[in-house]
């Protein structure tokens, strides 16, 4: 469009010397110029009220005004317009894509804003979580009604999820389990993941059962092989040597079998919940007395310092047992896993958020990063460094990881390969007693 941008200066010069010469002739020059200039005025301003008006109208595709700076300024508006309905269309369009693609994706997804307020909710997700089309702008807190989901909102972590019993509903199809997850979406809100996992529980809770009674099933032939293997030892070990060191090679295979069996039982009471609650005030400086009086015979056997630098005022809100378990299995690997003439020192500190660290340091082999997050993982050992440990059954830091769940705790591990490892258990502030 060829606009001619002096239109309006042109038009004010022509206009403002034809007044002018007309004043001079009726003898009035300075009262009709005040009158010109005083109409112009009222005219530009009716142009740009007219300009306003048509701004503000979304269909009307006609032009005000053809030439000049309006006319510019007119172009200018209509381009914009222009630009932002393609924009919109095109957000308009991706965002439908966007809702056909989620609606058919086989796990619930909420579109949620930053307070919680429903947005949207694709099919999935009003079966898993019973949600109706009424339910949108409602917070998702007030319409699933769960302690556990509600403590998730309000304490989100990054990429972290929790499984939660499904909402009830009287039909032939029902969730039991189902697992929540959060993510970021956009600068203002969230994608609720919500995906039914009733068989994935149902199988680890197979697997829970199968393990808790075959281990009460071993336990009794355990103990009759133990006390025969016994009355073997005690009867015929002085008589032949070398039967004496055979039956003190199966003594020691059936104490192994035990030791796993015992273990196995503890995990599986702690991850169903059967034990006592962890509430109670523990100093910690008893604990770790008693535990340096378990191992300071092992530590001295493997020429190794067992430094223990606890307050001795240092309490916390927890069960006595769970606490000596922990330890008594982070001292021991340390001394297991660290070599002769090494340091294993138990300590606490206080991290930036007010957080204690009870922390077992040692000077042995360290631990590859690609093994560290799946030490907690039932069975699961190092083998380039299990050269000491031969007793061990890989179930101490799974039990670890659980008691100091008990506590609102967790554990850190830090190590490298060569430098020693570092296993920091982290307790909540609310927990310390100082």
């Amino acid at each position: 469009m060829n606009i001619n941008h002096n239109y309006e200066r042109n038009t004010f010069l022509l206009w403002f010397l034809t007044v002018g010469v007309l004043g001079v002739l009726v003898g009035y020059p300075v009262e009709v110029l005040a009158l010109f200039l005083l109409a112009y005025i009222v005219f530009q301003y009716r142009r740009l009220q007219r300009l306003y008006r048509w701004s503000k109208k979304s269909g009307d595709h006609d032009l005000p005004f053809e030439d000049g700076l309006f006319g510019q300024i007119s172009e200018d508006i209509y381009q914009s317009k222009m630009q932002g309905l393609a924009q919109k269309d095109s957000v308009k369009y991706q965002l439908e894509r966007f809702k056909k693609l989620i609606s058919v994706f086989p796990d619930g997804v909420v579109i949620l804003s930053l307070s919680n307020e429903i947005k949207w909710f694709n099919k999935q997700a009003s079966r898993l979580l019973i949600l109706k089309k009424e339910d949108t702008g409602q917070l998702i807190n007030h319409l699933v009604r769960h302690p556990r989901f509600t403590h998730f909102l309000k304490n989100l972590k990054s990429d972290d999820a929790i499984v939660i019993e499904a909402p009830v509903i009287d039909t032939s199809w029902s969730a039991e389990k189902i697992e929540i997850r959060v993510l970021p979406y956009g600068d203002d809100e969230r994608l609720l993941l919500i995906r039914d996992v009733t068989k994935v529980e149902r199988t680890n809770q197979v697997r829970k059962d199968f393990v808790s009674n075959a281990s009460h099933e071993l336990r009794t032939p355990l103990t009759v092989m133990k006390g025969y293997v016994e009355m073997l030892l005690a009867s015929t070990a002085e008589d032949n040597v070398q039967v004496g060191a055979s039956l003190r090679k199966v003594d020691q295979q059936v104490i192994k079998m035990q030791t796993m069996i015992e273990e196995l039982l503890a995990l599986s009471r702690l991850e169903e919940g059967k034990v006592e609650a962890a509430n109670s005030l523990v100093n910690v400086r008893s604990v770790c007395e008693q535990i340096k009086s378990e191992f300071k015979s092992a530590a001295n056997e493997h020429q190794q310092s067992l430094v223990f630098d606890v307050p001795s005022s240092l309490n916390l809100k927890g069960s006595k047992g769970s606490l000596l378990t922990v330890l008594r299995n982070l001292v021991g690997n340390a001394i297991n896993y660290s070599d002769e003439n090494g340091e294993i020192r138990v300590g606490w500190a206080i991290n930036e958020q007010g957080q204690g660290q009870l922390f077992v340091k040692d000077t042995g082999q360290g631990i590859g990063a690609r093994h560290l997050s799946r030490l907690t993982e039932r069975f699961y050992r190092v083998a380039e460094n299990n050269i000491k440990n031969k007793t061990g059954t890989g179930l101490g830091l799974a039990i670890v990881k659980h008691e100091l769940e008990r506590h609102e705790a967790h554990l850190v591990i830090d190590s490298q390969e060569g430098e020693g490892s570092c296993f920091q258990c982290v307790f909540p502030a609310e927990r310390i007693d100082p």
